[in-house]
């Protein structure tokens, strides 16, 4: 018989098999759940892209006037920072969509639109209609923990624009030398949406309508000329403007950063009459508030030889230390020296121990010298807030005749061939001038042997709280703090390091002819100056060394710039200017046609002459939307506001009830919607400022109602005066149901038919009838689909008549099947303008 011989295989043969099967099944599994991210991205992206083109729909379905401008938008600076999404809060406040297991948040923005040289530019949100409205929708989800949003904007044109059949045109040049100014910007004060900006050779072109203007003429360093003009249809007017350049000048000086108390005078060792071996460290207060420094403030001390900084244990006697004032810490609680006794602010505690200051059984001394033997003389005392161990001030010194290095410092230790001796006192410099006890010893460029000079025998007396405060004229150089200026001209500058030993210089350079605000920010301290003046071409303003501290903790930003008239002279009584929503909650007054808004950093949209506490003879400006930083200067935001008078009226249903929510556009002779407005809960609307002449008040109402009468004319003579308009009626007005749709006490997910209808359907389930020209023209139906949150919203036809009939249509499995339940809710009441709630279906 023949035996047949078959290999196997081995256990460590087939365990690596199982490993690499194991690895590749792994792999794979990974991949499907790549694959299964993937596929969940884009459809989370195409769900975002369809709510955003869903939104775009339905405002570009809207009538022209009822897509409004976003007038004070809010910005959401947190999902996406430092980028934002800004958006309309009021008119089209941010939605959230469920799909799909996913929330969505849609935003809506509306802005005013121009072409301007080829480009299109956005303008400020309540000048007069340009007919053309730039609608941007940003949709945001969360996906993997991280924040995604999808972005689509589009055109929106007003199909009633009436066509400008005027044209101003000419050429802006320099005064001096008749050369074109290349960027130079061309408006009318009426309508800043007639603008150009001047071409390389200083060229502009405005199309315009029939009538009397301000024309408007603006470039970057040279000063701005208005132009009362006046223009008929169809003509060609040339209007050049020989602007002049701005004289300017230049404001320089040294910065100091005064934010902290400093280590003032350190005495290691001095003999009194008595014979007690005192040693001290005094403090001074450089800053212009009080510090308590009981319980608060606290020293620590490390020999060149201990492995770490040791807590001195203080008894205060003191609490406070004022500014320009001074604190003293000693061993002993009065000190004799130069033939003066003076008292200690605090003194060493008896809790301190020879543990952690081997030298303290001795007459409690803690900082030894160089005679107390053994190597001393090397160390370091630090300043120190107890609530969280930060640390104030540093102080080292060196001795390099046995090699010791302070154990800690500011950049270097003071050099010191054998330490500090006795009857030697370590002094901080008043200034990098050097010693001088007229002042405050407050120098602090952050390098111990350049602010520390050291004496011996010390002839000044350490200072107290009683002593007589010292004004201080230096602190820390505050390298890279920003100088700006509120002549609009200039733009910033940046303190540098010069000179040895080190301060702070700066130059601001193209500062134009005049007085202004400069403000000195570092961090979040500033100093802000006010009439800062150059007075002619040429001049030097130099802030004076002994006064330039940032000592003000600042947390806002200033927005500066002019309110003027239209012929360019200060507004009297004076203009408020305030901040939108997301600045701050006060506002400004004009000074000589100059104001400064204080504001928190952020996006800012500044208005001029608001409504709410504006002078009623001007109009209402607001500016773009204004990136601002603490403590930055943002200049040149300037209005021209021209005299004006409003109109008002009221929006009612039926001649009596109030109709909220209905636009209104007030068009002036030539077409020009001026201003747009909505009608509020009490159904009344009032126009802004707009300039005198004659108006045509007009609601918008959608296809399917009417209003009666659908246009008034009103003749708007006398500025401040708010005109009555008319009472107008909107027949055939819609309203809103809405409700929820539950089945098992839960939101139903996949979605219910709504019909809402004033006729009674039969069948079962009742259904519809199928369209037709004669169901198009009979009792109307109106159907929507519940959301994934289970609820819904239909817009009817409101009436104070007809009841409707709502039904649900709920498909529900059966089988392979579904099967269709419903129910019905009668006698439902919509009226115009408002929502009927609560009509609820449960399964």
């Amino acid at each position: 018989m023949t035996i047949i011989k078959r290999k196997g295989v081995t256990l460590v043969e087939l365990m690596v098999a199982l490993a690499v099967l194991t690895i590749g099944v792994v792999g794979l599994a990974g991949s499907f759940s790549f694959i299964q991210k993937a596929i969940q991205a884009s459809k989370n992206r195409t769900l975002a892209s369809n709510l955003a083109q869903e939104k775009m729909q339905i405002l570009k379905q809207k009538v022209y006037y009822q897509v409004l401008i976003t007038s004070d938008p809010a910005h959401n600076t947190t999902d996406f920072a430092p980028q934002s999404i800004d958006y309309d809060p009021g008119y089209f406040p941010p939605e959230n969509v469920t799909e799909a297991g996913v929330t969505y948040t849609r935003y809506t923005y509306v802005q005013v639109a121009r072409e301007d040289s080829g480009g299109m530019v956005l303008l400020a949100p309540n000048i007069p209609d340009t007919g053309m409205k730039l609608i941007t929708v940003t949709v945001v989800w969360s996906q993997g923990g991280t924040k995604k949003k999808i972005t689509l904007r589009n055109m929106m044109s007003n199909p009633d624009t009436v066509m400008s059949n005027s044209i101003f045109n000419g050429q802006v040049r320099d005064s001096s030398t008749l050369s074109p100014i290349n960027g130079a910007l061309v408006s009318t004060v009426e309508n800043a949406g007639w603008r150009d900006t001047a071409n390389i050779s200083g060229q502009y072109n405005i199309n315009a309508s029939p009538g009397n203007y301000t024309m408007v003429a603006s470039a970057k360093n040279y000063f701005t000329q208005t132009r009362a003009v006046s223009i008929s249809a169809n003509q060609t007017q040339s209007q050049t403007f020989d602007l002049v350049k701005m004289a300017t000048g230049t404001i320089t000086g040294y910065a100091w950063l005064a934010d902290h108390l400093v280590i003032s005078q350190i005495v290691g060792s001095s003999i009194s009459v008595a014979g007690y071996d005192q040693e001290y460290v005094e403090i001074y207060n450089p800053t212009t508030y009080t510090w308590t420094v009981d319980g608060n403030i606290g020293l620590k001390f490390q020999r060149a030889v201990d492995t770490a900084k040791h807590t001195i244990q203080l008894s205060y006697i003191i609490d406070e230390i004022q500014p320009g004032g001074f604190y003293l810490f000693a061993n002993t609680t009065t000190i004799s020296a130069v033939g003066m006794e003076i008292d200690a602010d605090a003194v060493w505690d008896d809790g301190n121990t020879v543990f952690d200051f081997p030298h303290f059984a001795s007459q409690h001394n803690i900082i030894p010298v160089a005679e107390d033997g053994g190597g001393e003389g090397c160390g370091a005392v630090e300043l120190y807030r107890v609530s969280d161990g930060k640390i104030i001030d540093q102080v080292g010194w060196d001795r390099s005749n046995e090699s010791k290095t302070a154990p800690f410092y500011e950049a270097d230790g003071y050099n010191q061939g054998i330490g500090l001796q006795r009857n030697e006192f370590f002094c901080r410099k008043p200034s990098p001038a050097g010693a001088d006890s007229s002042y405050g010893p407050a120098y602090d460029s952050n390098n111990n042997n350049v602010d520390i000079y050291g004496l011996q025998p010390a002839f000044n007396a350490p200072n107290n709280t009683d002593s007589a405060a010292k004004p201080a004229i230096a602190a820390t150089p505050a390298a890279g703090a920003v100088v700006t200026c509120s002549d609009g001209l200039s733009g910033s500058a940046v303190a540098a390091l010069t000179g040895n030993p080190p301060s702070a210089f700066f130059t601001l350079v193209d500062v134009a002819t005049g007085a202004w605000t400069t403000l000195i920010s570092s961090g979040i301290y500033s100093l802000q100056v006010d009439s800062v003046t150059i007075a002619a071409a040429g001049d030097v303003y130099l802030f004076p060394s002994s006064t330039t501290f940032l000592s003000q903790e600042i947390s806002e930003g200033l927005i500066t710039g002019r309110v003027l008239n239209a012929y360019s002279l200060p507004i009297s009584p004076a203009i408020v200017v305030t901040p939108g929503a997301m600045g701050s909650p006060t506002g400004a007054s004009t000074s000589n046609g100059r104001y400064t808004l204080r504001v928190m950093p952020g996006l800012v949209d500044v208005t001029a002459n608001p409504v709410s506490a504006g002078n009623a003879l001007y109009v209402t400006q607001s500016s773009n939307t204004i990136p601002i930083a603490a403590g930055e200067v943002h200049s040149g935001v300037d209005f021209i506001l021209y005299q004006g008078s409003r109109v008002s009226g009221f929006i009612t249903r039926d001649g009596i009830n109030p109709l909220p929510g209905v636009a209104v556009a007030i068009v002036d002779s030539n077409g020009i919607a001026r201003d747009q407005q909505v009608s509020g809960l009490d159904g009344r609307f009032t126009s802004v400022n707009v300039s005198t002449g004659l108006y045509f008040v007009r609601p918008s109402v959608g296809s399917h109602e009417l209003v009666s009468p659908d246009s008034v004319m009103e003749t708007l003579d006398t500025p401040g005066l708010t005109v009555f308009s008319d009472t107008f009626t909107v027949s055939g007005a819609m309203g809103y149901v809405t409700g929820a749709v539950r089945s098992g006490g839960l939101p139903i997910k996949t979605g219910v038919l709504i019909v809402v209808t004033a006729a009674n359907l039969t069948g079962t389930p009742p259904a519809p009838p199928d369209l037709s020209a004669a169901t198009l023209a009979d009792t109307p139906y109106y159907l929507v689909s519940s959301m994934e949150d289970g609820t819904y919203t239909a817009e009817v036809r409101g009436s104070t008549s007809t009841l409707y009939n709502v039904y649900a249509y709920y498909p529900t499995p059966a089988g392979t099947t579904a099967t269709i339940v419903s129910t019905k809710t009668a006698n439902v009441s919509v009226v115009s303008g408002q929502t009927t709630t609560g009509v609820n279906f449960l399964w």
